[in-house]
């Protein structure tokens, strides 16, 4: 079973997520759920594209 969270995030955060979701072909579910797993446990196995983002940023 599941629970829905709401949450009030400014519209740039929210533009930043979307395109990073988008990068790394993950819902935003998802990546929310791996943030709150790295927050409570420490850990996650979610690939937050980091990698992606840096070659990226080397490629202009």
């Amino acid at each position: 079973m599941s629970r829905t969270v709401s949450a009030r995030i400014p519209t740039k955060m929210h533009d930043e997520l979307r395109e990073r979701c988008n990068l790394i072909g993950e819902s935003i579910n998802d990546f929310i759920v791996a943030c709150l797993e790295i927050g409570l446990h420490n850990s996650s196995e979610f690939n937050f594209g980091d990698e992606l983002l840096n070659e990226s940023d080397n490629n202009p």
